[in-house]
């Protein structure tokens, strides 16, 4: 895929989550401030020019069958640009989780892309993929966080309240310095996150 396909497919996609993130401000949500917030650093990212090669980890197996979960729901122009970007994306793990931390089956079936976006010191832009049946730990971040779920129908844990299934087409907010977990159960999950750093 050349750099101008590249770059048309990622504009693409920031547009879906565009509209989406804007549909849900005009309903007044409690959201609506936290999602203004990452809207008005979201032109500021752009496809990096000295972005990795595409890698795939153990749990992209599951990919397809995640983007087709989003497909047929109400994320579903996340989920096909998502797919017309599968072949350029770079996927990797944290590396606070680590065989020795978390176990095989875990990193197996777990990882994240950041799309090759670059462009802002405060705003990060990227996507997770869980397999089915683990348990990502409830784990606290330096940052305000907006999850848009694409696929499947997890659990979801947010600081000390209780787990809670969500849907496809849920946006999910995490405050500063918050926590949350996400157990996907039968199926995987794909999520969409966006990250505020002050």
């Amino acid at each position: 895929m050349d750099r101008n396909e590249a770059d048309s497919l990622t504009n693409n996609l920031l547009n879906a989550v565009r509209v989406i993130f804007e549909a849900e401000i005009a309903r007044h949500t409690a959201a609506a401030s936290q999602l203004q917030r990452v809207l008005d650093v979201l032109p500021e990212l752009k496809l990096d020019s000295e972005r990795p090669e595409p890698t795939q980890l153990p749990v992209c197996r599951h990919l397809s069958r995640a983007l087709n979960l989003g497909e047929a729901g109400p994320a579903a122009s996340v989920a096909a640009a998502i797919r017309h970007l599968e072949p350029t994306l770079e996927w990797q793990h944290n590396t606070r989780h680590t065989v020795e931390l978390r176990g095989a089956e875990f990193m197996d079936n777990y990882a994240y892309s950041n799309f090759g976006l670059s462009g802002s010191t405060t705003l990060y832009v990227g996507v997770m993929l869980l397999g089915p049946g683990i348990t990502y730990p409830v784990t606290s971040y330096p940052s305000e966080g907006v999850f848009l779920l694409i696929g499947g129908s997890p659990q979801w844990k947010s600081d000390n309240e209780a787990w809670r299934q969500v849907e496809a087409g849920d946006i999910i907010c995490r405050p500063f310095d918050g926590a949350e977990g996400k157990r996907p159960g039968d199926e995987p999950m794909l999520a969409l996150y966006a990250w505020m750093y002050r």
